[in-house]
């Protein structure tokens, strides 16, 4: 997520929507659209009651007309957005899609964070959101029905693929990619695979390595690949290192200080996904530049178990390294066992 200023109009939809039922200081100076997005019944299931008077607003205002959002202390412009862009980070579908079927512009960007529609979609739920990861999905549709551009970077060079990936929207991701969204975009040196790799996003991995384009030996700038952070997973499953590989990814492929992808599973002590890249062929005697191979690294960190599979299976090839037992932990898996 962006790093935003405390007073953002980011920020304004991230922690004040909760007030949204108590009239905001400078609600009436707001235009007619805006006020009615923000007077919309949500829970409303008359969709056509619901949806009355901004129908009739509609008619006479432009949906693409820029609107000044005030800040609630001031009064003071923080920011300019169309309609649209405010129904989005109001998150209602009923009133997204009538603004988009309205014809308003889906690429207009709101000027504090360049955001589009489809990022906002894409992104975290912000306070007083309803919507479902179906309602997501149906509105990138429609978004990319209206041409949407699927491409567009916001100002910290993120696009809606990010997002989506980040946020764990595999639906959204799946609408992006049909349509053509580059599954190689760069955000802070990685690639959506590398970030879907990382976060053990497991449906996303799947719908990314589907498609041709994606590629699954892109380097960061310390030469870590996609299959480097599925090493360094927050779960130890080794899914995404196996879809990995299966798409092409070199179980032995170094970074720029020479460290592979089992010295990673090592350092994060990530036993499963090790005993997976050892069974797929990964060499344990690789040094990396600081002359340190997998079982220097998992010494190093304590990581028991991993340092024990490193060891028995450099024992099978020739190489012996010995294994330092805590003795503390010997005489309580000991006591443990007596019980038992």
């Amino acid at each position: 997520m962006d790093q935003l200023e405390p007073n953002s109009f980011h920020s304004e939809y991230s922690f004040q929507y909760e007030e949204q039922i108590i009239d905001r200081p400078f609600r009436d100076a707001h235009h007619e659209l805006i006020k009615e997005i923000w007077n919309v019944d949500r829970f409303n299931p008359k969709i056509d009651e619901k949806l009355k008077e901004l129908k009739f607003l509609l008619k006479k205002f432009n949906p693409n007309i820029i609107c000044d959002i005030l800040h609630d202390v001031t009064g003071q412009p923080i920011a300019q957005a169309t309609p649209l862009l405010i129904a989005c980070f109001e998150g209602d579908a009923d009133v997204i899609k009538l603004l988009i079927e309205a014809n308003s512009d889906v690429n207009h960007t709101e000027s504090e964070h360049h955001l589009s529609p489809l990022h906002v979609i894409c992104d975290a739920e912000y306070h007083g959101q309803s919507l479902r990861q179906k309602d997501r999905a149906d509105i990138v549709r429609m978004l990319v029905r209206h041409n949407a551009n699927v491409n567009h970077l916001d100002r910290s060079s993120m696009a809606a693929i990010h997002k989506a990936v980040i946020h764990d929207r595999p639906e959204c991701v799946q609408e992006l990619m049909e349509a053509k969204a580059d599954p190689n975009v760069i955000y802070m040196g990685d690639t959506p695979l590398s970030i879907a790799a990382r976060h053990n996003r497991e449906k996303i991995c799947k719908i990314l390595l589907s498609y041709k384009e994606t590629n699954v030996s892109h380097r960061n700038d310390q030469g870590g690949t996609p299959l480097h952070f599925a090493c360094a997973a927050l779960v130890d499953s080794p899914i995404c290192v196996e879809m990995l590989i299966n798409r092409g990814a070199k179980v032995n492929v170094q970074d720029h200080k020479k460290n592979s992808p089992a010295m990673v599973a090592a350092f994060f002590n990530k036993p499963n996904i090790l005993q997976f890249l050892i069974e797929e062929g990964a060499d344990l005697t690789l040094k990396n530049n600081e002359d340190k191979d997998c079982y220097s690294i998992a010494d190093e960190k304590d990581h028991f178990e991993c340092k024990s599979m490193i060891a028995r299976h450099l024992e099978k090839i020739g190489f012996y390294r010995k294994v330092k037992i805590d003795e503390s932990l010997a005489k309580n898996f000991e006591t443990k066992n007596k019980i038992r």
